[in-house]
């Protein structure tokens, strides 16, 4: 018989804090821009990191490109130097589930300290205007007031006589503000309040059978896929739909079922919604548990023991086949239902 365990461990912690991160001014720093394989970030005159610009993991690990090696000196003789004062949000990540628990948590405090003539300053290989041509960037940066005006980069070492660096509202698999919540919610809110929400969809069912690369996948999730249709839910395909319809949906949703994935992240902007997850390994990953408990959340993560890893897949970080599929996925609608 085919055994689906609640899973109760969670791979880091998810501890909600209802006060303010910290805000910090920064005098003469150093910015060396990001480049892939080499050091980059925000350093004080002594060479060592700017700790609040860092996004750790489990609130402990510095990345290894965010340290200087040997003794830490940094050579910014011919460097330029700018008198003007920037807002620090950190590196611009284009991945949808980075962007919402990395880049987005940077700009909680960002509609109340900005000025006009302020400039975000961030990382990243990517030009304002490459930002700004990813479709659900732009629409939850418009939905903050900002525009490609807003933000500056420099693309060499460069001397700054201040920035100002709110940390993190989301500290990945460690923590979750409720200033993250708020300003999510007031992004979602505004995507929302022009929309129909009155017709309600019963289940949805977020799908990764179309996708062509991902973290992971399960091979015969097809199967999974068949059965939810039967049984009348919805099928969505998240990378089909444009960020404003994948709100409106998730929204009028009464229950959401899905494998994990950066999608259900979405529901930070929502609600709190009705969430089962066929989850792929005995841990939950405690990025899906801080947005559950911050937005409240009902959630139920399930994790099928027989489910089997196969060797890695082109496009793929991680490959599993799931046994009975068919039978998981009736006894996940089951419960969507209890």
């Amino acid at each position: 018989m085919t055994s689906l365990q609640r899973c109760t461990l969670l791979w880091g912690s998810a501890d909600i804090h209802d006060d303010d991160p910290q805000v910090r001014v920064v005098d003469d720093c150093v910015y060396l821009p990001y480049s892939h394989g080499s050091v980059w970030g925000l350093f004080g005159s002594d060479g060592r990191p700017v700790l609040e610009a860092i996004d750790f993991r489990e609130g402990v690990h510095i990345p290894g490109d965010q340290r200087l090696p040997g003794e830490g000196r940094i050579d910014v003789a011919a460097a330029e130097k700018h008198d003007t004062t920037y807002i620090y949000v950190g590196r611009i990540n284009f991945h949808y589930g980075h962007f919402l628990v990395n880049t987005l948590p940077r700009f909680w405090n960002v509609a109340k300290i900005k000025t006009p003539n302020t400039k975000l300053l961030y990382h990243g290989p990517m030009s304002v205007e490459q930002i700004f041509s990813v479709p659900y960037i732009k629409t939850i940066l418009s939905m903050l007031g900002l525009g490609p005006a807003d933000f500056a980069r420099f693309v060499s070492p460069t001397k700054i006589k201040h920035v100002v660096i709110s940390k993190t509202s989301f500290e990945e698999q460690r923590a979750g503000f409720v200033k993250y919540k708020t300003l999510c919610h007031d992004i979602g809110s505004r995507i929302l309040q022009n929309s129909d929400l009155s017709e309600s969809v019963e289940t949805l069912y977020f799908s990764k059978t179309r996708l062509k690369s991902a973290v992971g996948i399960i091979t015969n999730e097809i199967e999974v896929e068949e059965y939810m249709r039967e049984k009348g839910a919805q099928i969505v395909y998240p990378e089909e739909l444009i960020f404003e319809d994948q709100l409106i949906l998730m929204s009028c949703a009464k229950n959401i079922i899905a494998s994990a994935g950066s999608f259900l992240h979405t529901s930070i902007f929502c609600p709190p919604r009705n969430i089962i997850c066929l989850n792929v390994t005995e841990q939950i990953n405690s990025n899906y548990t801080i947005i559950d408990r911050l937005n409240r959340n009902s959630a139920g993560y399930y994790y099928p023991t027989a489910m089997q890893v196969l060797p890695q897949q082109e496009g793929y970080l991680t490959a599993r086949y799931l046994p009975e599929a068919k039978v998981v996925a009736e006894k996940l609608f089951e419960i969507s239902r209890s």
